[in-house]
């Protein structure tokens, strides 16, 4: 759970060692990722690399977007319902479920899951939440950035995270970190990849036994920017958000509302999936990170096969079936179109380490789509 992360996640110690050797140290073009144009993915979506040599540059602001309002389309931030019924219901669980630890629960003996403060840790969580959400909206206030424009650099940054084998955790805070500095501050297009260099080098101290250095950073950049620039946009960076990273982002309530099925793997396993996508979408920039695991956690269940979300699962996770309805249907939306809406995420899972979990939420929406036709 809290302090076991690093032993259930990303295969603990032997993966944190085996970063720095796979990670590469400066060498073959063939390990570098690199974003390129802002405006060039944009415009060519199937172009990852900008240039005509394959290299890329410092993104820049075409003429279109120097200097000028942005006239983004008003996106409808999405987040759970509350309402008397929901509250009841979530009442109703703890009051079943909230004692005192079970005796029979492995957890209860497990020093490491601190099971008689479980309760307390998540409420203070959930609190945490509010407390570092962005502002939904912050995109009307950056004159050349677009929503289109964070996709593509979540895009890239996701492969970067791959590249460095990183903790899930790492690349949800380098999100987060990405979207409170725009919500404080106005970002020039040029200076975009660097926002984002910079939040996965904060956020990789942060959260890593082992994180990248700048070297490194600097060759996925593909010296775009040059040190002292990362650097001097670190510090500026942290000074902003005054320091606070101990946003709680949503792995750990994805392990949480997991214990309503002892951990089960498969389940688990496409929840990661579908929880990661939820990064591209602007509609959940502010969204609740336990809101966002306990929908992809109930939507694992259906694609898996399993249509009830019990009391126990209202307990853990905190909401009711009702309140994530509307989620899943986001996620699944997403989902429709994969390779052109979360393209990096979506090849990530498609490999074996991740059950090929995107594969089979594919394959599944295919059979679902063809049930739907009429005979």
């Amino acid at each position: 759970m809290y302090g076991a992360r690093a032993g259930n996640e990303n295969s603990g110690a032997a993966a944190a060692g085996s970063r720095a050797g796979r990670r590469g140290s400066g060498g073959g073009s063939g390990a570098r990722v690199a974003l390129g144009d802002v405006t060039a993915q944009v415009n060519n979506r199937g172009t990852r690399v900008g240039g005509k040599d394959g290299r890329a540059g410092k993104p820049r602001a075409d003429a279109a977007v120097q200097g000028g309002e942005n006239v983004e389309e008003t996106v409808t931030a999405v987040g759970p319902v509350w309402d008397a019924a929901a509250e009841a219901a979530v009442a109703a669980a703890a009051a079943e479920y909230g004692g005192a630890p079970d005796p029979a629960d492995e957890d209860t003996w497990d020093a490491v899951m601190v099971a008689e403060y479980a309760p307390e840790i998540f409420a203070y969580l959930r609190g945490l939440e509010a407390r570092f959400a962005p502002a939904a909206d912050y995109m009307r206030e950056q004159p050349e950035l677009r929503w289109e424009y964070r996709a593509t650099l979540v895009d890239w940054l996701v492969q970067v995270h791959c590249r460095f084998q990183l903790l899930p955790e790492t690349l949800y805070l380098t999100i987060n970190i990405i979207d409170r500095f725009l919500s404080r501050k106005t970002v020039t297009l040029n200076r975009f990849q660097l926002v984002g260099a910079a939040a996965l080098f904060i956020a990789s101290k942060y959260e890593e036994i082992n994180c990248p250095t700048l070297r490194e950073l600097l060759y996925m950049l593909d010296n775009a920017y040059t040190a002292d620039e990362v650097l001097k946009a670190e510090r500026y960076m942290i000074d902003t958000l005054e320091f606070e990273f101990g946003w709680p982002g949503p792995m750990s309530f994805l392990r949480r509302v997991s214990k309503s099925d002892n951990y089960e793997y498969d389940i688990r396993t496409l929840a990661k999936y579908l929880l990661e996508t939820t990064i591209m979408d602007p509609r959940l920039v502010a969204a609740p990170p336990s809101w966002l695991a306990a929908g992809a956690y109930y939507l694992s269940r259906i694609i898996i096969g399993y249509n009830t979300w019990t009391r126990q699962h209202i307990f853990y996770s905190g909401y009711t079936a009702e309140q994530l309805v509307s989620l899943a249907t986001v996620i699944l939306e997403n989902c429709r179109h994969a390779e052109t809406r979360h393209q990096a995420i979506f090849e990530k899972y498609s490999k074996s380490r991740h059950r090929r979990s995107a594969q089979v939420v594919a394959r599944w929406i295919a059979m679902a789509e063809e049930n739907l036709q009429p005979a």
